[in-house]
């Protein structure tokens, strides 16, 4: 029972060890090829969505009995957990071979499975493979991460590949051309703008949000909203790498004239990953930024948050130092079900709630309720969107603590953003002073009257 999985009756985890301990040493003794192969589901979740979790255990139990069917008697398949499997191909003696074999096995999975209820479902896979001997993976641990990384090649870039496996270092050749932004992004046209944010407890910027901008060939400034629908998942991951490594870059200078900051960086939640999680390892090791002042945003409105894996890969990469931001909160309604769950340390609120306070004031009720909810779970809240100098005066009044918008300070680059901490921005003006400041005033202090014998928690950031 300790080594087989209770559902499909698969080795397990643990057992893989062994299994890739021997195989590795047949490879090595026969002087013959072995293949690491890490396979995640494809079209997995919808079952489990349309026909429930029950549905799901049947389809990860045919796949159970129909792959060791298609396999060799020298090859094996485990089951890690979920709808990952890795399987492993031995006695190989070139790459063709395994050509062969993989060709069946995609078969076997897109095959129609039949559930209980009559109906029947069809799904598809992602594989990684990385092959022994190979450089220095000399360990199982090393084959696994190899393939890991391949998986997530492969799964990046469903709609290009040409078969549903890729082999680890061989690069992926899209049948469709560049789009204009993925152009420019391999171009080296990208810029990176700070908009800063505000202490309202000390007055002064606290940090800044690094954003992406694209410089086209006639100088025109691309913001997100037009590049960002032109690139792929491969191509966000890269982003977001590239506007960490220059963010990094640019804190030590401001170090240096007596601003230290914290910066955040948006990431795309399907790029949170195995390889993602050791890339921003090595980028902190090099770096010589504090992890703590890093702070990786992560938008809302994605199923990712569903996701057990995807709760793994979060808690390994607090586990590097940073803080996890989550993005647009409110956007979408699932991921406030979780916000328990997950290892955050910031909500970020949508701006769709703010900038629309003037004519929607009542929004303000909204704004409180996500207060009470941050400093319920013990998060820090950023409120985005303060655009004007009224939403600017209720922001302040409802007592949130970190403000970000133009009625602060614009996106720049950052050489104005050193022109701007030069200046001493500080925004100690009385509050309220505007009618919507007034109404916003209101509420907070009824708001406490409510809850006058529940102290506060008080925010864990300078």
């Amino acid at each position: 029972m300790a080594f087989y999985d209770d559902l499909t009756a698969l080795p397990n985890r643990r057992s893989l060890e062994t299994l890739m301990k021997q195989g590795m040493a047949r490879a090595k003794r026969h002087d013959r090829l072995l293949a690491v192969c890490m396979m995640d589901l494809d079209g997995f979740k919808p079952v489990n969505d349309i026909y429930g979790h029950e549905a799901g255990d049947e389809v990860l139990v045919a796949l159970g009995k129909r792959l060791p069917e298609v396999l060799r008697k020298s090859d094996f398949v485990a089951r890690l957990g979920g709808d990952e499997f890795v399987l492993l191909v031995e006695d190989l003696e070139d790459l063709d071979d395994l050509s062969n074999i993989m060709e069946k096995i995609e078969s076997t999975i897109s095959a129609p499975i039949p559930l209980s209820h009559g109906e029947s479902v069809q799904i598809g896979a992602s594989m990684g493979v990385a092959i022994y001997p190979f450089g220095d993976t000399d360990t199982g641990d090393k084959l696994l991460r190899l393939a890991d990384q391949a998986m997530y090649e492969s799964k990046a870039n469903k709609a290009d590949r040409e078969r549903f496996w890729v082999l680890f270092g061989e690069e992926i050749h899209k049948a469709v051309s560049l789009t204009p932004a993925q152009q420019l992004l391999d171009a080296g046209a990208l810029e990176i703008w700070y908009q800063p944010v505000l202490n309202t407890r000390t007055r002064k910027v606290v940090g800044v949000e690094a954003l992406a901008r694209l410089r086209d060939k006639d100088g025109t400034l691309l913001p997100p909203a037009k590049f960002l629908p032109q690139l792929q998942i491969g191509d966000l991951s890269d982003l977001t790498k590239k506007v960490l490594a220059q963010s990094l870059s640019d804190l030590p200078l401001l170090n240096t004239q007596g601003w230290s900051l914290w910066v955040s960086v948006n990431m795309d939640p399907r790029s949170v990953s195995k390889d993602c999680i050791i890339c921003l390892q090595e980028m902190i090791a090099q770096s010589k930024v504090d992890p703590s002042r890093i702070t990786l945003e992560i938008l809302e409105g994605d199923d990712f948050l569903e996701q057990q894996k995807a709760l793994d890969h979060l808690l390994e990469m607090k586990a590097l130092g940073v803080r996890l931001a989550l993005d647009d909160v409110g956007s979408a309604y699932s991921s406030l079900l979780r916000l328990k769950d997950l290892p955050i340390d910031e909500i970020k609120l949508d701006q769709g709630f703010i900038r629309s306070l003037e004519q929607r004031p009542q929004d303000l009720h909204f704004v409180g309720a996500i207060q009470d909810l941050a400093a319920g779970i013990g998060v820090d809240l950023v409120v985005e969107g303060v655009e004007t100098e009224d939403i600017l005066d209720a922001i302040v009044a409802t007592g949130a603590q970190f403000l970000q918008g133009y009625a602060i300070a614009k996106p720049m680059p950052i050489s104005e953003l050193q022109a701007f901490l030069q200046s001493n921005p500080c925004h100690d003006h009385p509050h309220p002073t505007s009618l919507l400041g007034f109404y916003a005033k209101q509420i907070a202090a009824h708001n406490a009257l409510k809850k006058s014998d529940l102290p506060g928690p008080a925010s864990n950031r300078l």
